[in-house]
């Protein structure tokens, strides 16, 4: 399948207003949204959805939303149902105190489809060529109300919940990093950078080592529960593998020897 989503994405996304009042009633009036994080996390999904299904129209392919809202991804970009070569979007979100502040996204589990090939996932793993985040970084409006009611005439009135949105559109294995999402939830952790230029052109610790080491290294992390860790850092990682008698199982046939390869000249 092309590489097109990230160009276009950008292409697309130029002049997209990202600002919204509230949610507008039948009487149309407006109600304030304050800064609810899962609340301001779907309006930027809402606002965004518009662009991916432009995309796939252009591009022949379909945009499909899964059936449970707590399966992964967001959407699902494809050619037919039957498609082996499914792409994954993700939208995340995520604020911060200041521009410059230390940026971080958890990015879904690594517990679930990833081992099991089909727990909370649209489709099975297997069925995805790629797997796309597009992360939205903003800082919250401490002056923005809470569940007040304006007509739509004193709009002017409002305070947009958030400021200073930064987004950026790059493939998870690249922006991912070694340390899950938070100390309690088996989620996969981005790699902290304040740059958000650094997320853009995904210069995680995973993008020169490849796909198939960080499916590795994240299939056999231990559950946060495990007393025992057999590693939480890619050294650590690099380590186990080579020690291993035969070579570790994913869920798709990958080169042993290229991984093997590429770990034992890891720096």
């Amino acid at each position: 399948m092309q590489e097109f989503l990230i160009d276009e994405f950008y292409q697309r996304m130029r002049g997209v207003d990202l600002n919204v009042y509230g949610i507008v009633d039948t009487k149309n009036r407006i109600h304030t949204l304050g800064t609810d994080s899962k609340i301001i996390g779907r309006v930027f999904e809402i606002l965004m959805q518009p662009i991916l299904e432009e995309i796939a129209a252009a591009h022949g392919l379909i945009l499909e939303t899964p059936q449970s809202q707590t399966n992964y991804p967001d959407f699902v970009m494809m050619t037919d149902k039957e498609s082996k070569e499914k792409i994954a979007i993700d939208i995340k979100t995520t604020y911060v105190k200041k521009p410059n502040s230390s940026i971080k996204f958890a990015l879904g589990s690594y517990a679930s489809y990833l081992r099991t090939n089909k727990k909370n996932i649209q489709y099975v793993y297997t069925d995805y060529a790629k797997h796309y985040v597009i992360g939205v970084i903003y800082q919250r409006n401490a002056q923005a109300q809470e569940s007040l009611v304006y007509d739509n005439a004193e709009k002017g009135k409002i305070e947009i919940p958030y400021k200073n949105v930064r987004y950026f559109i790059q493939e998870k294995y690249k922006i991912a990093g070694e340390k899950t999402g938070s100390g309690n939830t088996e989620s996969i952790g981005s790699f902290r950078t304040s740059a958000i230029e650094d997320l853009r052109e995904g210069k995680g610790p995973f993008a020169e080592l490849g796909k198939d080491i960080f499916e590795l290294y994240w299939m056999y992390y231990p559950k946060y529960r495990n007393k025992e860790k057999t590693y939480t850092t890619l050294e650590e990682f690099r380590a186990w593998f080579l020690q291993q008698d035969s070579a570790p199982l994913l869920l798709h046939p990958y080169d042993y020897r290229e991984v093997r390869k590429k770990l034992e000249q890891m720096k």
